[in-house]
């Protein structure tokens, strides 16, 4: 365990890794340790992988356009698209979802007027909000509230107790919340009209599960992308395992950095969750979430419509002839 706990290191606050193109170029930030051989692909699915690094500066080589999942919409027989879930759920299976938190003392400044709480971080807000919104999609929750203090190098060894322990109840997706420690404007983000911070999505490539795992990170980043435009911050595939060998759906997800405010991360989580039953296939009608009405309102209207026709259609030919 040694050699992945040393993967999972960070940069000490406020210092980062830049990545950069081959014309010097910024693609990305990262508070994650970067290593030879970690990739990013960025928010218009181009894939790039780290050939060289120069102190905190990442050299990327362009791999090319990520093929990305495609989101099935069969026709219903009134010609209404239905979107088909990129992970479809068996009938009958319990629709869980487990939510916990490594870095439990993980905060925003702008919210909680510091980067570090220890043990009680405000990043426990933000899990908790994503939480409840999944809740009122129709999942059922487990989150675990576990504190893995300190924040070292071994928070995940501690964690993957928490995680281990939270799979028992055999969920569809396992998520791990985090917050990065970028500049803020990487982050900042407008969706559906509302501040939020965007969403980046983290795969350990050096895990049995890593195929599987950047799969469902990237059907997750495609529902981003059809529902919450400019909310996807990329995928970055770092050394080491982040627990993830532990479930073929399990993800870590960073939500906004230290710098951005908490409420924009407490938002951008909520929305985050409105994309998750398109990936696992719950039907979104719960009218809590005030998502997802229009398919219903427009069955209801082409009924209408058809009540209508057929009403005006008798009463034509039934009217008396003036001749």
């Amino acid at each position: 365990m040694t050699s992945l706990s040393f993967a999972h290191e960070e940069m000490v606050e406020g210092e980062y890794y830049t990545l950069l193109d081959e014309n010097k170029k910024v693609i990305h930030y990262s508070g994650l340790r970067v290593h030879v051989g970690d990739e990013y692909i960025n928010a218009d699915n181009e894939r790039y992988k780290v050939v060289e690094l120069d102190g905190n500066k990442a050299k990327c080589k362009y791999v090319g356009k990520e093929k990305m999942p495609t989101i099935k919409a069969p026709k219903s027989a009134w010609g209404i698209n239905f979107k088909n879930p990129l992970v479809p759920v068996t009938k009958g299976e319990d629709k869980t979802i487990a939510v916990y938190v490594t870095h439990s003392d993980e905060s925003y400044i702008p919210g909680d007027g510091t980067e570090s709480i220890s043990g009680e971080g405000g990043i426990y807000d933000v899990a908790n909000a994503f939480a409840e919104r999944l809740k009122a999609h129709g999942f059922k929750v487990v989150f675990s509230d576990n504190n893995h203090n300190p924040h070292d190098i071994y928070a995940y060894d501690r964690s993957r107790k928490t995680a281990s322990s939270l799979l028992k109840d055999n969920p569809v997706a396992i998520f791990d919340v985090h917050r990065d420690a970028i500049p803020a404007n990487m982050y900042s983000s407008n969706v559906k009209g509302k501040d939020v911070t965007k969403i980046k999505l983290v795969v350990g490539r050096t895990n049995p599960n890593s195929n599987s795992n950047l799969e469902f990170a990237k059907k997750i980043k495609v529902a981003m992308d059809e529902k919450k435009a400019g909310l996807s911050n990329g995928i970055f595939l770092g050394k080491g395992d982040y627990n993830q060998d532990l479930s073929p759906r399990a993800m870590l997800i960073e939500v906004g950095a230290h710098e951005n405010d908490k409420e924009a991360a407490i938002e951008g989580a909520k929305q985050f969750a409105d994309v998750i039953p398109l990936v696992v296939g719950v039907t979104e009608t719960n009218k809590n979430t005030g998502e997802n009405k229009n398919a219903a309102t427009t069955i209801v209207i082409i009924l209408l419509i058809l009540a209508f026709t057929i009403a005006g259609f008798y009463f034509i030919n039934k009217a008396p002839s003036n001749g």
